[in-house]
């Protein structure tokens, strides 16, 4: 047998297998050469990145979208919560980043003011700073609202174990509760002379 025929049987038994068996009584598809196959796709080249100047770094071609990096956006690679000092000696030293949703010791970070109704408190406890956050509370009724001092001063609901305070400000009480017309409790601060 010539070399000739002797490929021309390898050929027909490689399309064979990678075809199946031909249909009874119809005869094997002669193969297909070489040069008329597709060619073979190459690989889509790595993205590449680019810096954007904070140290990040982002797929600079659409090719990327398949990286779970980079479909989760580029705040991915930031670090969520950025470290503050958390040791204090009072309240004041106490400040709120709204971005870790947490207090820290940073005089950048932001002072809240005393809560009324709502809101975040930022105060010391223990030497570290600590976080309360207050909701607002629904009432009817002045008889619905209290004054919880722990840990700083906020409108809770009144329950039997805290009622709705009674007396006169600045000589039973310096802070209070009353229901305001948006039906939320609402605390009140008396401003009371020094004894």
């Amino acid at each position: 047998m010539s070399e000739r025929a002797r490929r021309l049987l390898l050929t027909a038994a490689l399309a064979l297998a990678a075809c199946g068996d031909p249909a009874p009584g119809r005869p094997p598809a002669p193969p297909r050469s070489l040069a008329s196959a597709p060619a073979a796709r190459s690989p889509a080249p790595a993205p590449r990145s680019q810096h954007d100047g904070v140290g990040t770094t982002r797929a600079a071609s659409a090719g990327g979208q398949d990286d779970p990096a980079a479909t989760a956006g580029d705040d991915a690679a930031l670090p969520r919560e950025q470290a503050f000092p958390t040791a204090c000696a009072i309240d004041a030293d106490c400040g709120y980043d709204p971005a870790g949703e947490r207090c820290g010791a940073d005089p950048r970070l932001n002072r809240q003011p005393p809560v009324t109704d709502q809101g975040i408190v930022c105060y010391c406890d223990a030497g570290a700073c600590a976080l309360l956050r207050v909701l607002p509370v629904p009432c009817e009724g002045d008889h619905d609202c209290a004054v919880a001092h722990e840990p700083r001063p906020h409108p809770v609901r009144a329950t039997r174990e805290r009622p709705h305070e009674k007396g006169r400000p600045c000589r039973d009480l310096t802070m209070s509760t009353t229901c305001e017309r948006t039906n939320i409790c609402t605390l009140r601060r008396h401003a009371c002379p020094r004894r």
